[in-house]
């Protein structure tokens, strides 16, 4: 795991969608629109906020990214999801942050995470507690907007599947809930859609690999 200091130009993630600038292609599914590459965005003038990961122990990738779609540079630290006892747990107003033009605004707008569990909002759909955000790709929609997340670890929810031989390959889509302040996870539609279009247009799946 890189140290807080391997800031997202470490960021490999988004490494394939920054090298297809410039094409826009239609994805599957009628009326959504694509795109391979990451749309600039512009960072808060702000010093980046101060989250609630143990940083020593942790040992979190810095991430940067307009995670809801609204040009601002969103920031979060990626930590791996707590497989045991000895990790630790982390809900995501901890790890992440969103960017406005003079500083950073707290996720579930300002609410706490307890308060969604009080509300009947399911983890499965609106993740908040041990998301895992250090394996994602982002898809972003030829107009503006918010990206769909691959590879969001959240709960039971691996963010992706074992095709066979050491073959991971991503099986759901989120994309920013404004109304709520969090991740919600895509319908089937839209997922398989966006699926499609990651592994024709951005990146060939493992499995295919000669």
């Amino acid at each position: 795991m890189s140290t807080i200091k391997h800031v997202l130009t470490s960021f490999a993630a988004l490494g394939p969608m920054l090298s297809l600038a410039g094409c826009v292609q239609a994805a599957p599914q009628a009326g959504l629109r694509l795109r391979p590459d990451a749309p600039q965005c512009r960072m808060p003038k702000a010093k980046l906020p101060t989250l609630g990961v143990d940083v020593d122990a942790d040992r979190p990738a810095e991430i940067k990214a307009d995670f809801n779609g609204d040009g601002w540079c969103d920031y979060a630290l990626g930590v791996p999801y707590p497989i045991n006892s000895q990790m630790n747990v982390y809900d995501l107003s901890q790890m992440m942050a969103l960017g406005q033009p003079a500083g950073w605004k707290p996720v579930f707008n300002g609410k706490k995470a307890y308060e969604f569990m009080d509300k009947g909002y399911a983890q499965d759909a609106w993740p908040t507690l041990r998301v895992d955000l250090t394996d994602v790709r982002l898809v972003f929609p030829a107009q503006q907007g918010a990206p769909f997340v691959l590879g969001l670890f959240a709960g039971d929810d691996a963010g992706k599947r074992d095709v066979g031989n050491g073959c991971y390959q991503y099986n759901t889509a989120y994309r920013w809930d404004d109304a709520l302040g969090t991740f919600k996870k895509n319908d089937a539609a839209t997922r398989d859609a966006v699926l499609k279009y990651f592994y024709s247009e951005m990146e060939k799946p493992c499995g295919a690999q000669k």
